[in-house]
């Protein structure tokens, strides 16, 4: 599929898929046409169930994501039709954020407004030690409209997220780190490389582990605990019957590492 806003680099031997924005003119900026463009890729993605991990960034070193295109926002005159776009970013961000396999924001340079939004709808973010997330929205006259409000709170508790959407303040990578907004920093220019390093990190292990974490996980975060322990009773079960768990044992047994083969979650 050929997009005109974005670049899909898949079929990568570390099991990684990149979605790259490319709208430098505009530092990023999503306008409609490239939200519609996320979509879909997130959809082929998803049916194709090749990559093992997605990495989410953008071209240039101007701005990760500099929010939604004003350009193009301005055209949306009432509260109705403003509702109806941060209602449909929220759908493409969610099935962001619902996506079987682990996603990682690689933030090069500063994202702003709802470009952490974006960033906040992938599991795991890195950014380069210059860059910062601004949440703009107040000194804009608005509030979060694609879930970054939710997310954050969730991510860094009320105490945080109270701090850095109401005084707009700039998270540095420094401190995004240290209060689990981000989950580690990179040298400059090299937020890419270090997040397909993590990928690495995370693909090497079974592709069916993986993803019962990162259900597992999700479900600790926003549901009952008793619910989230039933989940990983269930989840367990299914890993100690699998292939790779029973490879691990014997080559545990026998003094060798393991060698995995890239399976499925059993549900």
């Amino acid at each position: 599929m050929e997009f005109d806003n974005l670049e899909i680099e898949g079929d990568r031997a570390d099991g990684a898929v990149i979605v790259r924005v490319c709208r430098e003119h505009a530092r990023n900026a999503l306008d409609r046409a490239t939200m519609e463009e996320l979509d879909l890729a997130l959809q082929q993605i998803a049916i194709e169930g090749n990559a093992e991990c997605l990495i989410l960034t953008a071209a240039g070193n101007q701005a990760f994501i500099a929010g939604g295109d004003l350009k193009d926002f301005v055209a949306l005159e009432s509260p109705e039709e403003g509702a109806a776009m941060a209602r449909r970013m929220g759908e493409v961000l969610q099935r962001l954020e619902d996506l079987a396999i682990p996603s990682i924001a690689a933030i090069g340079a500063n994202a702003y407004g709802g470009g952490c939004e974006v960033a906040l709808a992938c599991d795991l973010r890195v950014m380069a030690e210059g860059a910062h997330l601004v949440f703009s929205q107040a000194r804009m006259g608005l509030i979060t409209g694609w879930g970054g409000t939710a997310r954050l709170v969730r991510t860094v508790g009320a105490g945080h997220a109270t701090r850095i959407l109401m005084t707009g303040q700039y998270v540095g990578a420094e401190e995004a780190v240290a209060i689990g907004l981000a989950a580690a920093s990179a040298p400059e220019g090299h937020a890419l490389s270090h997040a397909l390093d993590l990928a690495r990190q995370i693909t090497r292990h079974p592709t069916g582990s993986i993803q019962a974490f990162k259900a597992l996980i999700r479900a600790a975060a926003e549901g009952p605990v008793a619910e989230a322990m039933a989940l990983e009773n269930r989840l367990f079960a299914s890993r100690w019957g699998s292939p790779e768990h029973q490879s691990a044992v014997a080559a545990f047994l026998a003094r060798r590492p393991p060698a995995f083969s890239k399976d499925s979650p059993e549900d």
